[in-house]
Formats: structure tokens, sequence, C-alpha cells
């Protein structure tokens, strides 16, 4: 069955949306750049960092109540109750970054060695790129919800591979010589990333029942 024909109401959401995707792919890139100058000992700039995610929480917030408008307003529109739950999905990465670079924070008196710095850049560029292929998913979307599907399919891999340094980085952790405190903050620092990546999963189970709705089947 081919793709039902997108109507307004969709593309605006969708166009919202890819607002609200920017200031994910912003929260992201932010964090990496707060992550760089813990492991550089900058404190000053982590600091700032964590002002600039909080203020593209403030401006995500405020997209996220745009288009949940939009949406309450489009009472004969289909699939509105996923579009609605793809919005509230997406909104909680912003949150969550948030919440990491904060964590990073209490541990700016720990120097990582350079392993455990690897294991963190590597997960960070990996959710990076996971979020870039979401952002592509939902563009796809308004064009052919097979497409969409194929790179949901590329997000489901990256997840694995996150999933797969989770793993590494906590027994690594493990190995070393830290105290408690740190050790507990440390692998809460893992943990959450790739909780990261698993909201990022979540966002794409979303786009694809959107997709296999508007195609027809799974």
């Amino acid at each position: 069955m081919s793709d039902a024909q997108i109507t307004r109401q969709e593309m605006k959401a969708l166009d919202i949306l890819q607002d609200h995707l920017r200031q994910v792919l912003a929260s992201i890139t932010e964090l990496r750049n707060l992550v760089d100058d813990w492991f550089e000992k900058k404190e000053e700039s982590v600091q700032i960092h964590i002002k600039k995610l909080e203020d593209i929480e403030n401006k995500a917030n405020d997209i996220k109540w745009k288009i949940l408008n939009e949406l309450s307003s489009a009472q004969t529109m289909l699939n509105r109750e996923d579009f609605m739950r793809l919005v509230m999905t997406n909104d909680s990465l912003v949150d969550h970054t948030e919440g990491i670079g904060h964590r990073v924070l209490l541990l700016m008196n720990w120097i990582p060695d350079t392993k455990t710095v690897s294991y963190i850049k590597d997960m960070l560029d990996a959710i990076l790129k996971m979020m870039m292929t979401l952002r592509e998913s939902i563009f796809v979307l308004t064009q052919n919800s097979e497409n969409s599907i194929n790179k949901a399919s590329e997000i489901y891999e990256l997840e694995r591979n996150i999933d797969a340094l989770h793993r590494d980085a906590v027994k690594h952790l493990y190995s070393q010589d830290l105290d408690a405190k740190t050790l507990h903050l440390a692998v809460g620092l893992i943990e959450h990333l790739e909780d990261l990546a698993d909201i990022g999963e979540d966002v794409t189970d979303a786009i694809r029942i959107i997709a296999v709705a508007r195609k027809g089947h799974f």
C-alpha cells in the first residue's frame, strides 16, 4: 500500500518538530563541548555550558508547547496521539541532556584515565550521530515512509553500539581503583548517557509507528 498523502496539519506539525529536533542536536553538541572542557578541568567553562543547556531546554520547552497546541487544534488529524507521544518523548531528550551536564559538574575533581575518556567521547559521538539520523528520519517521513523506516533501522544499530560501549565502560570503571563516591558518580554518568540513547530509541519507535500507519503495514 502506498503512503497516505501528508496533510497540511501533519506538515505543519513536522516542520515545528524539526525546530524541536534542532534544539535536541544543540543540547547534545553543547554537552559534548561541556565534557571536553571537563576533561581539561575548565570548571568556569563547564558552568557556562550548563547555563547554555538550560537556555536550550527552555527554548525546546516553548517549541514543545507550540507543537502540542497545533496538534490539539487538529481534531481530525490522523495519528494525532502518536504525534503527541513523539513530541513528549523527544522533549525528554533535552531534559535528560541538561541533567547529564549537572552530573558532570559533580565529577569536576575527578581526573578520568585515558580509556574512560575515550569511552565517554565515543558514546557522545555515537549519540550525536543517532540524533542526526533521528532528524533525517523525521525529514524523510514527509516524503517516503519506507525511507523513514530504513532510517529507524540505522538508529537501532547505533543504539546497540552504544549499549556495547556502555557495558565496556562500566566494566572498565569497576576495574579502576576509585573511591566509592567517585565510582558511583562515574558509573551513573555512563548509565545516564546510555539512558539518553534509550530515549532516542523510544523516539525512533514513535516515528516508526507514524511511518507504518501512513504506509499501511509493518
